[in-house]
């Protein structure tokens, strides 16, 4: 039987990106999620899996990097201090630079054997200017709001289930209801799971703030084209939300034993997986 260290069950919670992971590859959730824990009858050293855990998705680090930046202009704006584009350019060219001087090496599709061309690096230099340039045009539909928090980290329970979830911008509107926005890199596409994480926002302000769900509302903001998407939820919705969770959470924990967490090859998605080096039955194409 596997034991894992005791650290694991201190910080063992369901997110929507454990969500994610677990429905894409249940091998990938049990190396990023429980190998780095166990202490007996490890299938992989667990210090190996934390090495690979450094490695980051060529398609997640844009995002990662605009959502930092624009987290620090809203940090400015919070403090009544002035938000700066130019400023927020730079920084985010500089950073853009910095992977491009290396070759993208610290990518995972480049540790898995693929070629980062230097398109990729301007394409993401475009995107990126293009997603800054969108969010300080919507600010001033922002500035009226009372900023309340902005990219931390936030927990509650679902009955067994410990939650963490991660807003972008929690804000008051004047009339006292609550806004949780959430900043959208890519292309104006919400996918079905999107209405979930929503969902797991409002459960949680809810409870933090003390609102009932019709006091909550959230909203997709899509930095490509500057367009919003709004989420409300009615009470009936959310006991659904709660119920998925609670089920999801207690399939993710029904073992911890490597054999019963199966893997699901598939090129695109092996190649951006950290782990691929490690798993027996990743499909990169390599020999």
């Amino acid at each position: 039987m596997t034991e894992l260290d005791p650290f694991f069950f201190k910080i063992n919670t369901w997110s929507f990106t454990k969500h994610r992971v677990w429905n894409r590859c249940q091998r990938q959730y049990y190396y990023e999620y429980i190998a780095p824990y166990v202490k007996t009858g490890a299938v992989v050293n667990p210090e190996k899996i934390r090495w690979l855990k450094n490695f980051t998705s060529k398609f997640v680090v844009q995002g990662q990097l605009i959502h930092d930046i624009i987290d620090q202009q809203i940090a400015l704006a919070c403090d009544k201090k002035p938000m700066n584009l130019f400023e927020a350019e730079n920084v985010f060219a500089k950073k853009v630079s910095q992977y491009r001087n290396v070759g993208g090496e610290t990518f995972t599709e480049y540790h898995n054997g693929e070629k980062v061309p230097d398109s990729f690096f301007t394409y993401i230099l475009e995107n990126g200017r293009t997603c800054l340039q969108t969010f300080f045009a919507k600010w001033p539909e922002f500035a009226p709001r009372e900023c309340l928090r902005h990219e931390q980290f936030d927990h509650f329970s679902i009955r067994d289930a410990e939650v963490t979830v991660k807003v972008d911008f929690a804000a008051k509107m004047p009339d006292g209801t609550i806004v949780l926005s959430d900043w959208k890199t890519g292309k104006d596409d919400d996918d079905y799971e999107t209405e979930l994480q929503m969902a797991a926002y409002v459960l949680w302000a809810t409870e933090f703030y003390h609102r009932s769900a019709d006091e909550v509302s959230t909203e997709l903001v899509f930095l490509k084209t500057g367009a919003t998407k709004p989420y409300a939820f009615y009470e009936e919705q959310l006991l659904d939300v709660r119920d998925q969770i609670t089920r999801e959470f207690a399939a993710m924990n029904a073992s911890y034993e490597y054999g019963d967490f199966p893997a699901r090859p598939f090129m695109r998605e092996c190649l951006s997986c950290k782990f691929a080096e490690v798993c027996p039955e990743a499909a990169t194409g390599r020999p």
